[in-house]
């Protein structure tokens, strides 16, 4: 198979390259990598947007060169950023090829809103922090609108959010809150991190899902790393930035990047490990972040930093944690979020469940959320084919707890189930006999 290189070089199809948002560069880029993938066709189970690519090759005479603009675009508005393609990809860089078709759509969907811009109601939904702040203040009546059949068929025509997708509760009692009130009790902990002489430090980037709807999951990280004697400090003033990407508001993406990188810096200088609960979050923050501003700054953090469960087994191998557990968790079904395989890390929370005493069945199968995409009334029914390999999975698991690092995830397995899953932290906490 002959394929023409990608006609500008590729610090990952870089957002700064004069080419990037060109509209004939980017024609010319979409062809070439859609005849890589017509040739191959080896993603053709992942998603929605190799099928139908498939398909309008193959209802044309000249193959890709018949493909239309509107074809491409279609193929665009179907991938939602779940990464499995680059893994499951033998051309990505270094290739001769390179090949990197998630970052492709990416900034296929750039130049979308450098044209037609982003309408302002579909700017308010990535506004998490704003949500979950009159959420946090306001959670009964801000639950009770979330479950109110009518508030949810006007949210579905005025924002676009499909009115059975199950939206996220709130609760008044935030990460931070509970940490500054923790703190004052226990100024000796704040102490020991600031402390030189403290051996190994972590800082917690709590995620606005884990802030403002999770807190459960916050406490048990804290609880958790400081029962194996590591010092915590709780970090939290902004979303990492991911939503803004779901709809191509690169401005307001470098902007959350570029304040979270300047003060998680601060503790990285301090020799400090940034955990993250959230895999979306450790996405950005490890793989993005640097993308995005290109800086030192933005690589030291990126570095630095650990999806929760993956810093927990690197303890363990150094032998670390504490491996007590006087509470057997039993049988699990244990769903691998797609943006934590995207990582490369391994499935480390299976692996810390099964040491924690649980027996696990892996749930190996995307969610069809993946940002704001699956919540999406247009692409509402198709999410819910990604997800239906999923959810089978884990009813023919039959176990009596479910859990699963991704907070869409666990939206979309109690949709769609009735059963709300737990991160695996807070379980690893309740096998320490830690009710967080």
């Amino acid at each position: 198979m002959q394929v023409p290189r990608p006609d500008h070089p590729s610090p990952e199809l870089g957002y700064g390259h004069p080419a990037y948002l060109d509209p004939a560069a980017l024609d010319r880029e979409l062809r070439r990598v859609a005849e890589v993938c017509h040739q191959c066709r080896r993603c053709l189970p992942l998603c929605g947007s190799f099928p139908t690519l498939f398909d309008f090759v193959d209802a044309t005479d000249n193959e890709v060169a018949g493909l239309t603009d509107a074809g491409l675009e279609r193929v665009n508005e179907l991938c939602f950023h779940c990464q499995q393609c680059f893994n499951h990809c033998p051309y990505t860089p270094p290739h001769e090829w390179d090949v990197d078709f998630p970052a492709l759509m990416r900034r296929q969907q750039l130049a979308r809103v450098q044209r037609e811009g982003i309408p302002l109601l579909r700017r308010l939904t990535t506004r998490t922090d704003l949500i979950g702040k009159i959420g946090s203040f306001l959670p009964v009546l801000m639950n009770f609108a979330n479950r109110n059949r009518l508030a949810r068929i006007l949210m579905e025509k005025t924002l676009g959010i499909h009115r059975d997708w199950l939206q996220p509760r709130y609760s008044a009692q935030t990460v931070s809150r509970w940490w500054r009130r923790r703190a004052a009790e226990r100024p000796a902990a704040l102490a020991r991190f600031a402390d030189p002489q403290t051996s190994r430090r972590v800082v917690l980037f709590t995620t606005c899902s884990v802030e403002y709807s999770d807190p459960s999951v916050g406490r048990a990280v804290v609880e958790v790393l400081e029962r194996s004697g590591i010092a915590v400090q709780v970090h939290y003033a902004r979303c990492c930035g991911m939503p803004f990407t779901d709809t191509g508001d690169l401005a307001a993406a470098r902007r959350n990047a570029t304040r979270n990188v300047a003060e998680l810096l601060k503790f990285v200088e301090l020799g400090a490990t940034i955990v993250v609960p959230g895999p979306s979050c450790s996405l950005m923050l490890k793989h993005e972040y640097p993308r995005l501003l290109g800086t030192e700054d933005a690589r030291r953090v990126a570095a630095s930093t650990r999806d929760v469960m993956e810093h927990l087994y690197e303890l363990a191998r150094e032998g670390k944690l504490d491996r007590s557990f006087p509470a057997p968790l039993g049988p699990v079904a244990y769903h691998a979020p797609c943006h934590l395989r995207a990582q490369n890390v391994g499935l480390r929370a299976r692996d810390l469940l099964q040491l924690a005493g649980a027996e696990v069945t892996l749930i190996d199968a995307c969610s069809g959320v993946d940002g704001t995409w699956g919540m999406q009334a247009r692409f509402f029914a198709e999410s819910q084919k990604v997800a239906r390999k999923m959810v089978r999975g884990i009813e023919d698991a039959g176990c009596a707890l479910i859990s699963t690092d991704c907070p869409l995830s666990a939206l979309r397995i109690e949709q769609a189930m009735g059963r709300k899953p737990v991160h695996p932290i807070v379980l690893l906490a309740r096998a320490y006999g830690i009710n967080p």
